[in-house]
């Protein structure tokens, strides 16, 4: 059997990723993966993205940013197995979360300067890109497929899905201050390793906000299937978070920061909000009154992004076949 000629290479697990690769023709993922110490990682991650480079001798190459380590080594293989590169820019692959790793945004301009293509989610990171002299093209996430295969009991009137991974870049502790202004019986399942926040901060929780833990894909899938409401916070300006698409998947209400991008692009079945726990509190207390209502949209919302996706998913294809 031929090696494939179209590859797509990432260090993470990412629905995005997946759900891309899958519907691109041709193309084949490679996830390559190690838990251990940045100095064993790293090795290994690079040798083994050079293994599958060296078996394809690939035409075309994805990559997955972050990391900019992979996008930054890709740029380099292909001086010598010249491919070209294309380069699936998530927010943290265009400039660094923190300040203080802003020394790093030459590195973060010089990838995009030098892909053949950056993929970015919206409008708002493509004209970013341009400005720093590369080639961008939007395109969202496809909304993915998520199939149940079971109920999860809950213990709610209502039950809120919290999507979350205790990092940087989401309000948690808000939402877990936001619980103590609910009615008791109003209940919030948080995803993610808790254990990655403050231990003080669990332990002193209200009753009605419950830990879920890492979950399975399947149980992952099946709690949102579960839930009344889900609702995925962020603390960046420009990003389409995840758990909105996945909301719109199973025809979740949603809750989402309030930022021009989110209410750009989903735009029915959703209450915005503002990360403080009054704010978000509140926000539960509207979505509940309207919650039929948001439902029915959040139906409209899901046939209007898919058809509008296919079209520009058509357009991207188009472009890759020049390139």
């Amino acid at each position: 059997m031929n090696p494939p000629r179209k590859i797509w290479i990432t260090w993470e697990n990412h629905r995005r990723t997946t759900e891309l690769a899958r519907l691109l023709p041709d193309l084949t993922l490679y996830v390559i993966q190690m838990n251990a110490s940045r100095w064993a990682r790293y090795p290994y991650l690079l040798l083994k993205t050079l293994w599958v480079l060296l078996r394809c001798r690939p035409e075309l190459v994805f990559v997955q940013n972050p990391s900019v380590v992979l996008a930054l080594f890709a740029l380099f293989m292909r001086l010598v197995f010249r491919f070209r590169l294309v380069v699936d820019s998530h927010n943290e692959g265009l400039r660094p979360f923190y300040r203080h790793h802003n020394w790093l945004l030459p590195i973060y301009f010089w990838v995009q300067k030098k892909a053949d293509l950056t993929i970015v989610t919206n409008d708002q990171l493509a004209k970013e890109v341009g400005s720093n002299g590369g080639n961008p093209f939007v395109l969202e996430d496809p909304i993915p497929q998520m199939k149940p295969t079971a109920d999860t009991t809950l213990k709610g009137t209502y039950n809120i899905v919290f999507v979350c991974t205790f990092e940087k870049d989401e309000p948690y502790e808000e939402v877990i201050a936001s619980a103590r202004y609910l009615d008791p019986s109003i209940c919030m399942y948080i995803t993610g390793k808790y254990q990655k926040a403050p231990p003080n901060l669990i332990e002193s929780a209200p009753a009605n906000i419950l830990f879920s833990g890492f979950l399975s894909e399947q149980e992952y899938v099946n709690l949102l299937h579960s839930s009344d409401i889900v609702m995925d916070l962020t603390l960046m300006q420009n990003c389409l978070v995840c758990g909105a698409y996945e909301a719109v998947a199973l025809g979740k209400p949603l809750i989402l920061s309030d930022t021009p991008v989110l209410r750009n692009y989903f735009y029915k079945g959703v209450v915005y909000t503002a990360n403080s726990s009054r704010a978000i509190a509140k926000s539960i207390c509207n979505i509940i009154a309207s919650h039929r209502k948001l439902e029915h949209e959040m139906r409209e919302l899901k046939n209007e992004l898919e058809v509008a996706w296919q079209t520009k998913f058509n357009e991207f294809t188009k472009i890759l076949d020049r390139i």
